[in-house]
């Protein structure tokens, strides 16, 4: 089904019936929307975000963020384990990173900044670059309160910034049932239990573990869950949906051992590091994100640069996906090295990246 370059999600949602006529058979409202929100485009429904932007989806499927993606067996932390074991000059990265959480930015006279850490140790340095979510920036590091650093527009996006809430809750079962019973892998519904994912973490061993992400949610389906604070609380709840459609299935999910160590919550909304699961914005407001993403050219005017650049998926034009906060992350970093009097490769994106588009 074709998705339309809208920036809204109102002229997205009228597209639909016009595109669908003239390729076939017309779209009906409300069954048709309603059913494609609860089936999205094969990675979950999307009803709970139908009120966001819904370019920020369109750009999902242009850049291909969710075509041919690998499993990583041993955790996605192995990719930051083995970057941390290169050795530089001598040093692994790991022994020059000191890593630590930060709680606060501040600035001395001579116009160096002072890291806090939640040790409570200070230390002084000439740049910082920010990564963390626009939430955490605004909330936790206060960062939208500094006039010095940033301008009005990075401010007000920074505070603006509509990032959504996601929860998940995991299971590990004795073993992978839905292969063995032929049960489905993947249970999409309109229900409380949204989207439910059997994981096989161990494909060489048809006797292994299973895992089963169940309820993968987003927005107002996810603000439901987080009531339910106790995790096997939640397992039940969530159990008894899904026995109402698919009670061959639901049966099967018990914890390894009916042990609550094999349950796991998580809801991105009460991360007090995240505050939110990822960036996604309101109908109109991507100028927000096109504040944030090129505030890392503040570099080029040696005269206003305070040598604080912000980066990471919140600021990029693909929020929680990796390739964003690459991006952004190059960006200052080039906009570190022309600070400090560094001399960059032509073509580089701090001089010559321009804005193609205004929001």
């Amino acid at each position: 089904m074709p998705l339309a370059t809208a920036a809204s999600t109102p002229r997205w949602y009228g597209y639909l019936p016009a595109s669908s006529h003239q390729r076939g058979e017309r779209w009906h409202k409300p069954d048709d929307f309603a059913l494609f929100g609860s089936l999205g485009i094969g990675s979950g429904g999307f009803q709970p975000v139908f009120r966001a932007a819904f370019i920020e989806i369109m750009r999902l499927v242009v850049n291909g963020l969710e075509e041919d993606q690998r499993l990583v067996p041993a955790g996605i932390a192995t990719l930051t384990d083995r970057m941390a074991q290169e050795s530089i000059e001598g040093a692994t990265l790991a022994q020059r990173i000191c890593y630590q959480r930060v709680t606060a930015i501040g600035q001395t006279d001579d116009a160096r900044f002072t890291v806090t850490t939640a040790k409570g140790e200070h230390q002084q340095v000439d740049r910082v670059i920010v990564t963390v979510s626009t939430r955490a920036m605004q909330v936790s590091l206060r960062l939208s309160q500094q006039p010095a650093w940033l301008t009005p527009a990075v401010r007000r996006a920074i505070n603006e910034t509509h990032l959504i809430g996601s929860s998940k809750l995991f299971l590990l079962t004795k073993d992978k049932f839905w292969l063995k019973q032929g049960l489905p892998h993947t249970i999409l519904s309109d229900t409380l239990a949204k989207g439910v994912y059997c994981l096989d973490y161990q494909p060489e061993n048809p006797q292994g573990h299973g895992v089963v992400l169940i309820s993968y949610t987003w927005e107002d389906d996810s603000h439901k869950l987080v009531t339910l604070q106790d995790k096997r609380a939640r397992l039940e709840r969530l159990v008894d949906e899904l026995s109402a459609t698919a009670p061959a299935f639901a049966r099967h999910l018990t914890p390894m051992n009916n042990d609550p160590r094999y349950i796991l919550e998580y809801d991105w909304l009460t991360d007090a590091q995240a505050l939110g699961a990822f960036k996604l914005n309101y109908p109109g407001d991507d100028h927000y994100s096109e504040a944030l993403f090129f505030q890392f050219q503040s570099a080029r005017d040696s005269v206003t640069d305070c040598g604080l650049y912000l980066a990471g998926c919140s600021c990029s034009f693909t929020g929680g996906w990796a390739e964003g906060a690459i991006q952004t992350g190059i960006n200052a970093a080039c906009a570190t090295v022309h600070s400090l009097g560094g001399r960059l490769l032509p073509d580089n994106p701090l001089q010559a990246m321009s804005r193609h588009y205004h929001y």
